[in-house]
């Protein structure tokens, strides 16, 4: 899996509508190209069928999913919406409705997560949860750059920059109040949306599409002066000491707690560590641990890293380091700001060169092959810019595989991903896997190497039929002796899979249900929305979630037999990294070794165990404090308190209000 910005694409079609009267007659159709990291995989188009109303069709492909819709709807003259209806199917093919009416001071809507009536007294925008509405750069230009919103909240919008794309004057528009931070939208010179670009999809005007790179890099400008100005406003660094007084230690390396302890830290190092007896050096900063607990940073060992909020949001979770399953080049700057403080964000300790086959079923990054020997030298160029590990996709052909990795070897790269398409894990471990990416892919193998695992079938069949697998059949137990025997890892990435199998139309997920009111107007809508999964066939409601279940008892499995668990996400930065936490420790796992394998097993995993993990003398003063205790509540590690990273202090508190999230 890849990410899927689904707060962007529905924030696209909701607010960000585009009337064709500045550059087209009324009623022509106008056509606009939807791309993924720099490949057309969509279409929308839109009809001004009379003076007011407009028409719209959206249609998105990514590897076999993607969102269609359409949605007719009408503005008044400043923008505003007063009627919406649309319909269509979300990204996993499920069917999906919203419509709106406003008419007398009345605003009615209904859609998968809300079906309310709320009286509006002047100007209010409706924020469609699915579909598309009016144009919200127009009313704010209308209403001194500052609208209300529907159902609740207020947005504001202040234009950056000027522009000009070939024939077209832009300006950026930076909207705030709807997301985790200020979105970027670009508008021509008469108010109407030109498009929207960002780092892994944009949406521009059809004979428009050489102008993405450009239109970014302009972007990227403005965003990288605020994510510089919150890097220098939030991080404290102390000259003197920092004694951390009183707390609650976590020992990693043992799995246990230690009270009374005091933790003293000076030019980024732990220098001292004392149980039951105070510290007596002066400090310059002195942090008060009482009802705390000490841990040494997170790693989340699958993200896709982005800019934005995303390092923030890893930050302020205790997410101190990053493995990067796959990405473009650009990954390599983006590590030496974050080292640097340009930017905030976790150190990305482990970079991935992500390898697949070229074809309409293959990865959105990274590099395409059309044969062993171009795969060869890609592998060789990832080595030669320091990329640590090799990660295959889905389209790679079998026969490909052996000597692919045998390449990789030669650098001392390691070997992770997924299964690719009519192959088994067992036989890709053979061919020298180091690592299985997704808990899906090892369910996989007890179904057959008749699999597309291109296709959604990869998420479809385990959810099927994995209810049904004998845990403890010959089978099972001989892939896991396999595994232990080549000193294979697992990167489950339960999180992924826990709304896919269980989520649900209109279903607060479990995952968000004590944290829903912390976020931004979208982000609360979507949750509430429910409906992440994936179709569930008639009579395969139970199943699917008990399938879940599996996912999780199979885990536990691998925990018991002495397999490596490498805790990540391939989701929602630093929350969906504490949710997968929470989901070890249901599946079984006791909480100290799910903490333990989160932080000094992932050291010793990626052989940084000398200088990480723990909180010892002589290492990186690199740690998070939460309030607490999380060996008996593993919730209590989204109670960030304090997070140390390099030395360097970090307020939760204050990173989350930079992105529009209340503190916990």
């Amino acid at each position: 899996m890849l990410p899927y910005n689904a707060i962007f694409k529905t924030l696209l079609l909701s607010v960000f509508s585009v009337p064709l009267c500045s550059f087209a007659q009324q009623r022509d159709t106008i056509r606009y190209s939807l791309i993924l990291t720099g490949n057309i995989k969509g279409e929308k188009k839109v009809i001004e069928t009379s003076p007011g109303t407009f028409e719209t069709w959206y249609q998105y492909n990514d590897r076999g999913r993607g969102d269609s819709l359409h949605t007719i709807y009408r503005q008044d003259n400043e923008g505003f919406p007063t009627y919406v209806r649309a319909v269509g199917k979300d990204y996993y093919k499920k069917p999906i409705s919203e419509d709106f009416l406003l008419a007398d001071g009345v605003a009615k809507w209904k859609n998968t997560a809300e079906n309310e009536t709320q009286a509006v007294s002047g100007k209010a925008f409706y924020v469609c949860l699915n579909g598309e509405s009016g144009n919200i750069i127009k009313a704010m230009k209308a209403n001194q750059n500052k609208v209300k919103l529907l159902p609740f909240g207020e947005a504001s919008m202040e234009v950056v920059l000027q522009h000009k794309a070939g024939d077209r004057q832009l300006q950026l528009c930076k909207i705030s109040g709807l997301s985790y931070t200020p979105e970027y939208i670009w508008a021509d010179d008469h108010d109407e949306t030109f498009g929207y670009i960002g780092d892994w999809f944009a949406m521009v005007p059809k004979g428009y599409e050489t102008y993405v790179k450009e239109l970014l890099a302009e972007q990227k400008k403005i965003e990288r002066q605020q994510d510089n100005r919150l890097a220098k406003e939030i991080p404290e660094k102390v000259a003197g000491n920092i004694l951390i007084r009183n707390v609650t230690l976590f020992d990693a390396e043992k799995a246990r707690l230690l009270p009374r302890t005091d933790v003293l830290i000076r030019e980024g190092k732990i220098r001292e560590v004392s149980v039951g007896k105070a510290i007596k050096a002066k400090a310059d900063r002195i942090v008060d641990g009482s009802g705390q607990t000490l841990l040494p940073g997170f790693w989340d060992m699958h993200v896709h890293l982005g800019d934005g909020p995303e390092g923030i949001m890893h930050v302020a979770a205790g997410v101190t380091h990053v493995r990067d399953m796959g990405n473009d080049t650009t990954l390599l700057d983006l590590r030496k700001e974050i080292d640097n403080g340009e930017l905030i964000g976790p150190h990305l300790e482990v970079i991935s060169g992500l390898i697949d086959g070229a074809g309409p079923m293959a990865a959105p990054t990274g590099i395409l092959i059309n044969n062993v020997e171009e795969g060869k030298r890609f592998i060789r160029m990832f080595a030669d810019k320091g990329y640590d590990q090799i990660k295959f996709y889905s389209s790679i052909k079998p026969e490909w595989l052996k000597p692919l990795i045998a390449e990789a070897k030669k650098y001392h790269m390691r070997v992770c991903g997924h299964i690719p398409a009519f192959m088994t894990a067992a036989k890709a471990i053979d061919a020298g896997y180091d690592e299985v990416t997704h808990m899906n892919m090892l369910l996989l193998n007890f179904f057959g190497d008749t699999i597309d695992t291109r296709t959604p079938q990869r998420f479809a069949i385990p959810a099927q039929r994995a209810a049904s697998l004998d845990l403890n059949s010959p089978q099972v137990k001989q892939f896991i002796a396999l595994m232990k025997a080549r000193n294979i890892a697992s990167d489950p990435t339960l999180v992924a899979f826990e709304p896919m199998l269980t989520g649900r139309e209109g279903v607060l997920e479990e995952k968000n249900k004590d944290i829903i009111t912390h976020f931004p107007l979208q982000v609360q809508r979507s949750m509430r929305a429910g409906g992440q999964g994936i179709p569930v066939p008639p009579g395969m409601d139970s199943t699917y979630i008990q399938s879940f279940a599996a996912f999780l008892k199979l885990t536990k499995l691998l925990y018991d037999n002495g397999i490596r668990i490498v805790a990540g996400t391939d989701g929602t930065a630093g929350f969906d990294y504490q949710r997968e936490l929470e989901l070890y420790v249901k599946a079984g796992i006791p909480a100290e070794k799910v903490l333990q394998l989160a932080t000094f097993g992932t050291a010793v995993y990626t052989g940084k165990s000398k200088d990480l993990g723990s909180i010892k003398a002589g290492k990186t003063a690199d740690m998070v404090l939460v309030a607490g205790d999380p060996v008996k509540n593993i919730s209590n590690v989204r109670k960030t308190k304090l997070v140390i990273k390099n030395g360097v202090i970090y307020d939760p508190a204050k990173l989350y209000k930079a992105i529009s999230v209340v503190p916990f």
